[in-house]
């Protein structure tokens, strides 16, 4: 137990969870126009203002994402959060849950940065793959949390 209350996989999946929680509001894909300067007639040339659209988590088009990283970043942070506020009772299935979470999750953000990324000249951000790395430990975690209760009832 980390700090008398947490476990060593707890924390894991924590730190995970904020991760992808931060990630979230990193930008997740985008594309860039425009830039440098276009010849005209005469020999004058004309200034292209550059253009940039980026989107977060939040503001992906056509992604459920947001949700699904609110729902599992609550779920991992919840014995965190249980340990901060001295709550009594413990819940045994939020390692399973972070678990089972992570993994789905670390599926939906690879899925997202290859077959269901939104095309149309977008290109992947670094967000995306700061949530997938937030994912795979809060996996880790979860895991590992589970194995630490396997470890104590024995």
């Amino acid at each position: 137990m980390v700090g008398g209350r947490l476990s060593q996989g707890q924390v894991i999946a924590a730190v995970g969870a904020a991760v992808v929680l931060v990630a979230s509001f990193l930008d997740w894909a985008g594309a860039s126009a425009g830039g440098g300067s276009v010849g005209v007639p005469g020999g004058a040339s004309v200034a292209v203002p550059s253009v940039s659209l980026s989107y977060d988590a939040w503001e992906a088009p056509g992604s459920v994402l947001d949700v699904y990283i609110l729902v599992a970043g609550v779920v991992a942070l919840l014995p965190a959060l249980l340990a901060v506020t001295d709550a009594s009772e413990e819940f045994s299935f939020v390692s399973a849950a972070t678990l089972i979470l992570g993994v789905v999750g670390v599926l939906l953000v690879a899925a997202f940065l290859t077959v269901d990324f939104p095309g149309h000249g977008l290109e992947r951000k670094v967000g995306a793959y700061v949530g997938l790395a937030g994912f795979i430990v809060m996996a880790i975690g979860g895991f590992r949390a589970m194995q630490e209760e396997v470890a104590g009832e024995i």
